[in-house]
Parts: C-alpha cells; sequence; structure tokens
C-alpha cells in the first residue's frame, strides 16, 4: 500500500501544478472581449492622463504662502 501513495504524494501536485488557469477565457471571442477590454482600459487611462489634474497650491506647514508667492 505504503509503495503505491508514496508516487501518488510526489506526482499529485506536479498534476495539479499543471491544470489550466480558469480565468483565462477558452475560446477566441472570449480571448478577444478580453483584449478589446485591455485596449479601451489602456486608452482611458491615457486620455485621462493627457488631461491636466488641479493640484492645489502649496503652502509651508503653518498655511503661509510659499516665498514665491508672496513678492
Amino acid at each position: 500500500m505504503s509503495r503505491l501513495l508514496l508516487p501518488l504524494l510526489i506526482t499529485a501536485p506536479m498534476l495539479l501544478a499543471c491544470a489550466a488557469d480558469p480565468r483565462l477565457p477558452e475560446s477566441s471571442y472570449q480571448w478577444e472581449r478580453r483584449q478589446n477590454r485591455i485596449e479601451r482600459d489602456w486608452r482611458a487611462e491615457q486620455a485621462s492622463a493627457a488631461t491636466p489634474k488641479a493640484v492645489p497650491a502649496q503652502t509651508s506647514t503653518n498655511g503661509a504662502p510659499t516665498p514665491e508667492d508672496r513678492f
């Protein structure tokens, strides 16, 4: 009995590690949809990075304006 158990205990983790990832798409349609979503998200991120964001004025720790703003 232990002769069969030892090889099974050794090979089982290796066989399970080779299993397909269920999170990945299986059909070409699913791959295409995934690729389109990735590209759409990337374009949206690039567009939002291109628009300047409002940056608050820098002040010192006590709330006084920075030296450049005093003149």
